[in-house]
């Protein structure tokens, strides 16, 4: 209701109220008309009485005076006079107020009358009153009802994200969407409102389905209009819409109008873009996974199982990487991964696919061979690749990869049977020393079982007491006397005879056997060494290493501590070797464990040092007694070998640390005579001695006292 209307009812209103007040004022008018008319009567009759009284006493006085002269007879007439006036005067009067009485209970009839018909008109007008005071509470109400409606609806368009568009199919031209124009960035007069303004900002790939589902729709082909688009937003990207809408057709069926909405959905779009990709996808280097990549392989041998033709799966593994991770870090390595998956990607082209599998483990799928020695110049295209040096975060390093092949159908008819084959394969490859690629055989199959068969011994080697200790001495560089040994196992088994660590130990390691393994290897050297110590032979340090998987034993300590203890032996006759790589792995874990070893007494050997990432600012970090140098670098010892550098450096930075240094792999006299002279401290090798069994050392020990005597 508009203002005027509101204007007007509020006149009738108050129209209403003046009628009441009239009619009010009435039946005043009538109350005060009554009083003075019967008022006026008794003064009319005493003025008339006065009148005719004054008019008669001196009229008839006078007259009966010149009639009567009799005194007597005078005043008997005068009395005569007297009643018959009171008479008369009476009769008049009576006639006169009842004329008046009459007159009066007329008007008042009439009045009375007029008053009752005014009631009833008053009765009628309340009625009315209250009949539109009604109407017009209603017409307030439906008023207030409406502004809330439109309220609301104004409040769900401003509140909607959606865009609003009408389309007045009579009026070609005539497409309404400014809302829409809004959520895009577009000023309301930038893009005219017409069908021609909006499929102009429809993505090229949209519009012909747009289109058609609109053209469908309003065929009446489909029962309703909803589609999936893009708009070009102002700044020149584009959004997702979802677009619906109703239209309204006229009795013969023809589309006449058409209302709907326009949703952006461009952040529901990319979260299931999202969300596909890591379905689908390896989130780290952006390569289909193995859930992709087995629905292709999949695909792949079905397509060639139809045409008659091969296809190789290339499966690949990183040599070395764990080194990578355990020494520079995780994210070093998965920095590394990503620019492994770009090279792959770049030496495959469009030839197959590649993905990451896990890990540092990658495949390719290369369909559609002829035979299987078309594979060779892709593999030879990838290890040429990882030839050259990568440069991560201003580090140069080199890594390489192993490769191994399946070929369908020659090595498998289903893609369960190629992944195990080419994984075969390749730690073939790994076997016959890297950065190869080897393709799949049945011989290979037999080296898996021998691993299995180990790993199945194994578990039983030390209920059998099948694992034995070897030592080797270490001897002093000044003296030439042994000063300690270094315990290493051996594996005596009832088949195939004494297996050498290099074969067992990895598998222990990958089983997690080695947990065991160590701490028996822990508990016999040092009831070895307590042994020795009670049949009188020399203090000897006794020298156990500890591998990556037991150095995170939570109970480490305690457990060699508890060994020591067990075996009544004083610490520092022990020697525990860590290796470089171990070290490097957790450098805070690594020095904590340490320091809590050392504080038992305990002495630390870093073992293997400067075959890995060196580096002085963690070996000043290490809470160690001995850095032992690695038998690389004492093998090729010669005048002004790059060996001989690295040698002299080590143990003048060793000594320039406090610290007591150890060369391995002591074989020649040329080499025992370079480390006396670059005052190495110890050495041990088989210049000196093999490893040998607790007899043999103890006759070692035996030989060695008699050459003093």
């Amino acid at each position: 209701m508009n203002k005027t209307n509101k204007d007007n009812g509020w006149k009738q209103s108050i129209q209403q109220r003046d009628t009441s007040q009239e009619v009010d004022g009435i039946k005043g008018l009538l109350a005060l008309h009554k009083k003075p008319e019967l008022s006026l009567v008794p003064i009319k009759v005493a003025l008339l009485y006065l009148t005719i009284g004054c008019a008669w006493v001196i009229l008839s006085d006078e007259a009966l005076a010149e009639l009567f002269n009799n005194i007597e007879t005078l005043t008997m007439v005068q009395t005569i006079k007297g009643w018959m006036f009171i008479f008369v005067t009476g009769i008049m009067i009576y006639f006169m107020v009842g004329s008046s009485l009459k007159k009066g209970e007329y008007w008042n009839q009439k009045l009375i009358q007029s008053y009752e018909e005014l009631e009833a008109v008053h009765g009628q007008l309340i009625a009315t009153e209250e009949a539109l005071k009604e109407k017009y509470d209603a017409l307030l109400k439906s008023e207030v009802a409406l502004k809330e409606s439109e309220e609301r609806y104004r409040l769900a368009l401003e509140g909607t994200s959606d865009g609003i568009w009408v389309h007045d199919i009579t009026k070609q031209d005539n497409f309404f969407f400014n809302r829409t124009k809004e959520i895009l960035g577009y000023e309301e007069d930038e893009i005219p409102n017409t069908i021609e303004g909006w499929q102009s900002i429809i993505h090229a790939e949209d519009i012909a389905s747009t289109l058609e589902v609109r053209g469908k729709y309003l065929s009446r082909k489909i029962p309703s209009y909803e589609h999936e688009y893009r708009l070009r937003t102002k700044e020149g990207d584009y959004r997702w819409i979802a677009s619906r809408g109703k239209a309204v057709w006229d009795d013969h069926g023809n589309p006449i109008r058409m209302v709907g909405s326009h949703k952006d959905i461009t952040n529901q779009k990319r979260a299931e873009e999202k969300i596909h990709r890591l379905a689908y996808y390896d989130n780290l280097t952006e390569l289909p996974n193995r859930v992709v990549f087995e629905e292709s392989l999949s695909t792949s041998l079905e397509d060639s199982k139809k045409k008659g033709e091969m296809t190789a799966l290339l499966y690949l593994d990183l040599d070395n990487f764990k080194m990578v991770n355990d020494t520079l870090g995780h994210i070093f390595g998965d920095l590394l991964l990503k620019n492994v998956g770009e090279l792959l990607r770049r030496c495959l082209g469009e030839q197959g696919i590649v993905t990451r599998l896990g890990g540092d483990e990658f495949a390719i799928l290369l369909p559609g061979i002829t035979k299987k020695e078309d594979v060779i110049p892709v593999v030879n295209r990838v290890l040429a690749a990882f030839q050259n040096p990568w440069l991560l975060d201003d580090r140069e390093f080199y890594i390489t990869t192993s490769i191994g092949i399946a070929v369908y159908p020659l090595d498998g008819e289903d893609r369960h049977a190629l992944l195990r084959n080419a994984d075969t394969a390749m730690y073939s490859a790994k076997d016959f020393g890297k950065n190869n690629f080897r393709f799949y055989t049945m011989d290979m199959n037999k080296k898996i079982v021998e691993k299995l068969e180990m790993s199945n011994s194994l578990r039983r080697a030390l209920e059998r007491k099948e694992l034995l200790l070897h030592y080797q001495p270490q001897v002093d560089l000044e003296n030439g006397k042994i000063v300690g040994v270094e315990a290493l196992i051996r594996w005596n088994h009832p088949v195939w005879g004494m297996v050498p660590p290099v074969k067992f130990i990895p598998i222990a390691e990958e089983t997690g056997m080695i947990m065991d393994i160590g701490e028996w290897i822990l508990s016999e050297a040092c009831s070895q060494c307590r042994k020795w110590k009670d049949a009188g032979y020399p203090p000897l340090g006794i020298g156990i290493n500890l591998s990556a998987r037991q150095f995170q034993q939570q109970n480490l300590v305690e457990m060699i501590h508890r060994i020591i203890l067990e075996n009544d032996l004083e610490p520092e006759y022990i020697e525990l070797e860590i290796t470089e790589s171990l070290a490097m792995k957790d450098l805070a874990h690594t020095v904590e464990i340490l320091k809590k070893l050392r504080s038992l007494g305990i002495k630390i050997a870093l073992d293997d040092f400067g075959t890995g990432y060196s580096s002085l600012n963690y070996l000043k970090q290490l809470p160690i007694d001995t850095l032992k140098i690695d038998k690389s670098f004492v093998k090729d010892i010669t005048m002004g070998s790059n060996e001989e550098a690295i040698a002299k450096s080590l143990i003048t930075l060793a000594h320039s640390m406090n610290l007591t240094v150890t060369a391995e792999g002591i074989e020649t006299e040329t080499q025992h005579k370079f480390l006396q002279e670059q005052n190495c401290d110890k050495a041990q090798g088989y210049l000196f001695s093999k490893p040998v069994s607790p007899d043999a050392l103890e006759k070692l020990l035996a030989d060695q006292e008699k050459g003093l005597d």
